[in-house]
């Protein structure tokens, strides 16, 4: 059974995975059943990872299977199934990736472009903001996505291009008018101080601060501030608020914290 082996060998009592064993957990990625998934599969495929058990052509290949179309585009476009689950861990995996590559540089700088070409498509069209899923355990799409846009963010091999569209997919979670429960705001938040330390990426974030805080005003002015504008105003504020925490917390991007917080001063009343 599945969850027997994962477990001993998460308890140390066997000391590697068969490539059977490895490929099973790989079709039940997306279970329904939480502690098969998070605890037992994506446990493994941490351990796996960050231990050094897997080698660069185990873990290009992993990669490249999910950010296809059968994992992390699984179901993609559908709100309140259980497809949520295979992207979601998907995207976890990807993000463990990438985060063991920006140490041991074995990804390929084709595949890593394939990698944030594909996340950032992924969180422009996730449409499940599903937190925890009584009975199921955590969905966190929009959470995980951000983790893995986190990891291609802070990559070497990001383009300066890239960053616009990492931004724009930002704000397009942002802008999405759901009542975020779960921190998905402070997820997205960590993205930022990511760019700002490895992309010196100051004038780009300055400049989207500025787009934003006019987008958000110009949607209230012309909504005459109904319900919806008003939500995304807050989750933007939100997110602004975690930005500016991290940034101050980091010692990174004072001149984007300075636009930040003329915004958050404005939206609070302060002045």
């Amino acid at each position: 059974m599945l969850t027997t082996t994962l477990e001993s060998y998460l308890d140390d009592r066997i000391s590697e995975l068969t490539l059977e064993v490895r490929l099973e957990m790989l079709k039940k990625i997306g279970s329904p059943d939480s502690e098969l998934r998070d605890t037992f599969i994506y446990g493994s495929f941490a351990k796996m990872i960050f231990s050094n058990q897997l080698n660069a052509e185990e873990i290009q290949s992993l990669l490249n299977v999910v950010i296809q179309e059968d994992y992390l585009f699984y179901g993609l476009g559908e709100s309140g199934t259980d497809s949520v689950f295979t992207r979601s861990f998907s995207a976890l995996v990807i993000a463990a990736i990438i985060e063991y590559d920006l140490e041991k540089n074995v990804v390929e700088s084709e595949l890593v472009k394939q990698t944030v070409h594909n996340v950032i498509h992924y969180m422009m069209e996730e449409k499940d903001a599903r937190g925890f899923i009584e009975g199921k355990g955590w969905a966190h799409a929009i959470a995980h996505g951000a983790d893995a846009l986190d990891a291609v963010a802070k990559h070497p091999k990001l383009k300066q291009e890239d960053i616009s569209r990492i931004l724009q997919a930002i704000q397009h979670c942002l802008y999405q008018q759901v009542d975020y429960l779960d921190e998905e705001e402070e997820r997205l938040a960590i993205i930022i101080a990511s760019l700002l330390k490895h992309q010196n990426a100051e004038k780009d974030i300055q400049t989207w601060i500025e787009e934003v805080n006019v987008s958000v005003d110009s949607q209230l002015e012309r909504a005459n501030w109904s319900i919806g504008a008003y939500h995304t105003q807050r989750t933007v504020k939100n997110f602004l608020k975690s930005v500016y925490v991290m940034l101050n917390s980091k010692e990174v991007g004072a001149e984007s914290n300075k636009a930040i917080f003329a915004v958050l001063e404005k939206w609070m009343y302060l002045r």
